[in-house]
């Protein structure tokens, strides 16, 4: 059993045990009883069973911890049902060793660093394949506006799946991230404009289990009072692989073509696929235990092992969950002001990050006359105010949320505080990248440096609030929140490029273009003061909120 400790529950080991080269016993795993004696087994399930179940956001990160079940005590008491082995037990992933988590926690990185890196990876070559297929601009933006799109709706599917105890999140993971890496294959070699953009959307909802549930497996192995800072890491990391894309991507076109950069990416996908296929356990609990039982009835042929959520999974309805779960979405935006609001913000500012890349080539192309490298170069100011914003949000962390929760003062407005702190730089972003962008090109890059530090923030102080405020509709909330976010991401650079030459000014080609979205930004900065105040007596009067 010890041989084979660090591929169980991988990929590479469950290909191996269903084809019956390897057989990995969890008879050890049944505790035997002295007091109960069932059909004449002699084998019954620990006294302290566990219920493991996971709420995560829909693309990017926003989970409740994983939690004992303790109230069915009838079930607890059945001989056959499988669960931990004590609080102890080595399996359960907020047991591991701290190098195994941190080596999960680096795989769970670089699957969503390579598949969000699919969105913009492409831009630089966007003249090119324009040139191919005698497109304008609008058509070849739609390559990155369903990309968005996909990874917007992906999870509304995918995610459910990877809560099925008998799927788990490390098969979705690979099965999606393989779909990717061939699909990357055809992108790379098709020669009609039709197959490309049908190809970048699915490649788009191929792209989504890392972005919608890789905070969920943070959640699964890390211990609950660090967990924010491993999120923000997390997600940090993710905006910074979207702004090292078009460098990588313009690289290939100078070396190659537009085609390389879809080959380079094919490269990476084939890379990360190996990785996580011989060395990403599975995280989710219910997703263990339901394997370990799985294993203890082909072992004894006594089909009456079972885990818990094996049980829930077959009394409940999967595209009966999905109905429910956009129902409840829609409902909750309707009903419940603040949701909408946060939706709103967190849309435009997703929105205004991919209006950058209609906006930078008019900018650095148009003003400075950048080469394809120089324009991927300056997509690093991103880099660095995502460095920083992470910086702000660990501070605040430390020195506001923490002792709150120490001396009992803890409500979810707290969280607001942070971004009343740093909501004016969204405005301030959008005005300097508008106005001051013909004076040195330091000053657009600038600008990018105070829109990730408000936006990084902007989006944890949403997931962390809205999950604060609804625990119990945490799923439907963030699946919401997700189809705002990708539906402005996707709209917005398709009218980009045509809003900033229509209002264009001499000296100033993108300025009025960004004072409309500037307007806007302005206004919702009010949300967080607004709902300091009253968000406690709104949440007072929700029907959501129990």
């Amino acid at each position: 059993m010890s041989k084979y400790s660090i591929f169980k529950n991988t990929f590479f080991f469950d290909v191996l045990e269903d084809l019956n080269i390897v057989k990995i016993s969890e008879l050890h795993n049944i505790n035997h009883s002295d007091t109960e004696n069932n059909s004449g087994s002699d084998f019954s399930s620990n006294d302290d069973s566990s219920d493991i179940d996971i709420e995560k956001n829909s693309g990017t990160n926003s989970m409740t911890k994983n939690e004992e079940n303790t109230n069915d005590k009838e079930i607890t008491r059945d001989p056959f049902l499988v669960d931990w082995n004590g609080p102890n037990d080595p399996e359960n992933p907020q047991n591991w060793s701290n190098a195994q988590k941190y080596a999960t926690m680096t795989q769970i990185m670089l699957l969503t660093a390579v598949t969000y890196m699919g969105a913009s990876i492409y831009t630089p070559g966007e003249e090119g394949f324009r040139e191919d297929f005698k497109v304008g601009h609008v058509v070849a933006t739609l390559n990155l506006s369903l990309y968005v799109l996909g990874y917007g709706l992906g999870p509304i599917v995918l995610s459910p799946i990877t809560d099925i105890a008998k799927i788990g999140r490390q098969r979705v993971y690979i099965i999606t991230l393989l779909l990717f890496m061939v699909f990357q294959i055809g992108i790379a070699n098709v020669h009609n404009i039709g197959g490309m953009i049908v190809m970048r959307f699915i490649t788009g909802v191929l792209c989504s289990p890392a972005l919608a549930t890789g905070g969920a497996t943070i959640v699964d192995v890390m211990k609950q009072e660090i967990v924010p800072v491993f999120l923000g890491f997390w997600s940090a990391g993710a905006i910074v692989a979207p702004v090292v894309a078009p460098l990588l991507g313009a690289s290939m076109v100078v070396a190659k073509n537009w085609r390389w950069a879809f080959w380079l990416l094919t490269f990476l996908s084939a890379f990360t696929l190996v990785v996580l296929g011989l060395f990403f356990k599975e995280t989710s609990a219910a997703s263990i235990l339901s394997r370990r039982a799985r294993r203890i009835r082909k072992e004894t042929g006594d089909d009456r092992y079972y885990s818990l959520q094996e049980k829930k999974d077959a009394e409940s309805s999967f595209w009966g969950l999905i109905g429910s779960t956009l129902y409840s979405s829609i409902k909750i935006i309707l009903m419940e002001p603040m949701v909408l609001a946060f939706d709103v913000y967190c849309g435009l500012a997703y929105g205004s990050f991919y209006l950058f890349f209609e906006s930078f080539p008019i900018v650095f192309v148009g003003i400075y006359n950048f080469t394809l490298i120089e324009l991927g170069v300056a997509f690093m100011g991103f880099a660095v105010g995502g460095v920083l914003a992470f910086i702000i949000f660990i501070i605040f962390l430390a020195k506001v949320l923490l002792p709150k929760f120490k001396n009992g003062t803890f409500v979810p407005e707290t969280y607001l505080l942070l971004l009343m702190g740093v909501c004016w730089f969204f405005p301030l972003a959008i005005f300097l990248f508008g106005w001051a962008a013909a004076t040195h090109w330091i000053v657009p890059i600038i600008a990018e440096v105070f829109f990730v530090i408000c936006c990084f923030n902007l989006f944890q102080v949403t997931f962390s609030y809205l999950a604060f405020s609804y625990p119990n509709h945490t799923a439907a909330v963030f699946a919401g929140n997700g189809l705002f976010r990708a539906t402005f991401a996707c709209s917005m650079p398709l009218f980009g490029q045509a809003m900033y030459n229509n209002l264009a000014i001499d000296g100033y080609p993108v300025g009025w273009g960004s004072t409309i979205v500037g307007f806007f930004t302005i206004f919702l900065c009010a949300v967080p003061f607004v709902l300091y105040k009253y968000g406690g007596a709104l949440r007072a009067k929700s029907k959501f909120v129990q």
